[in-house]
């Protein structure tokens, strides 16, 4: 089970992609900065992990794909709660499971289930600021 501190409200309009699928990044990347967003990708747990800790500004959210190679979306989530310079930043995972609401107690986090929707991205990222 992953314990993370609730978080907090963060303003920035940068997005972290973390998604194993080039087409899904280009997507989302797409989707987002049309909307005002800024987005860098990443293609799994693991190298989002050294971005998110070499850089200063962190991602107002991070999109989180669950299943990939490398590092998984829960082994991303477990390390990201257990640093404290990275905890509070809010997660949207995105999982082609059937049962999300099973994946929301385990990963602690938002879940949107693919296909995405344009409209179930947006709502879920803003909860994402409204709430943390």
């Amino acid at each position: 089970m992953i314990h993370c501190r609730m978080m907090e409200k963060n303003q920035s309009k940068y997005i972290l992609i973390v998604d194993d699928s080039l087409d899904q990044q280009f997507l989302l990347k797409i989707l987002l900065e049309s909307k005002g967003f800024t987005t860098e990708c990443t293609l799994n747990g693991k190298e989002a992990l050294s971005i998110l800790r070499s850089k200063k500004e962190k991602p107002q959210t991070i999109l989180l794909d669950m299943n990939m190679e490398t590092m998984g979306g829960l082994e991303f989530r477990r390390l990201q709660c257990a640093d404290p310079k990275l905890r509070d930043i809010p997660v949207i995972v995105v999982s082609g499971e059937d049962d999300i609401s099973a994946i929301r107690i385990k990963m602690k986090s938002d879940v949107i289930k693919k296909p995405l929707s344009i409209s179930s991205l947006m709502k879920a990222l803003e909860r994402s600021t409204k709430f943390h």
